[in-house]
C-alpha cells in the first residue's frame, strides 16, 4: 500500500513538473533575397551558385570545375530603366567575402566579354552551413554614385 501511495506521488509530481511539450519551430523564411541593388540608373546584379549546381556547359564556358565547397559569384550592372539590356563596364569594381569571424577576404574578379556587355567572376570558397557575407562596392563612372550591395548566404553542401 506504502508502494502504490509513494508511486502515484511520485507519479503526480513527475507530471506537475513536467512542461507541455514543446511546440513545434517556426518554418525558415525562403531566401527572398532579390538579386540586385540599384543606385541612380544603374542596377547590380549579383548571384552567388555553388559550382556543382552550374551546368556543365556554363561552368565549362567559364573555365570553372565544379568542386564542393567552392561557389560562382557573378556581378552584372544594368542600365535601371525598363527595356535597358545591354550591360554595362564597371569603372570601380570590388568585392569581398566576409568570414562568420569577420576574417575580411579580398575577391579576385575576372571580367568576361560577352555579346550583351561584361559578366563579372569571382570563386569563393564556403563551408557547409557556414554563413557567408559577400560585400560588392561598384561605379559605372568616377562621377556616378556609389552602388553597395550586401547580403549573407548559408549552403548546405551535400557530399
Amino acid at each position: 500500500m506504502v508502494r502504490r501511495a509513494s508511486a502515484a506521488v511520485l507519479g503526480a509530481l513527475l507530471l506537475a513538473g513536467c512542461p507541455e511539450p514543446p511546440a513545434v519551430p517556426a518554418r525558415a523564411r525562403p531566401y527572398a533575397d532579390p538579386g540586385y541593388v540599384a543606385a541612380g540608373d544603374v542596377r547590380l546584379y549579383y548571384a552567388l551558385t555553388l559550382t556543382t549546381d552550374l551546368p556543365a556547359e556554363i561552368a565549362g564556358s567559364y573555365g570553372v570545375l565544379p568542386r564542393l565547397n567552392l561557389a560562382l559569384l557573378t556581378i552584372a550592372l544594368v542600365p535601371n530603366r525598363a527595356g535597358a539590356a545591354p550591360r554595362i563596364a564597371a569603372a570601380e569594381l570590388e568585392a569581398v567575402a566576409v568570414s562568420l569571424l569577420g576574417e575580411r577576404l579580398p575577391l579576385v574578379l575576372r571580367r568576361i566579354d560577352e555579346d550583351g556587355g561584361p559578366t563579372y567572376l569571382a570563386t569563393v570558397k564556403v563551408r557547409h552551413r557556414e554563413p557567408i557575407t559577400i560585400e560588392i562596392r561598384a561605379r559605372v563612372a568616377v562621377d556616378a554614385p556609389e552602388i553597395v550591395s550586401r547580403w549573407t548566404r548559408e549552403f548546405h553542401i551535400e557530399r
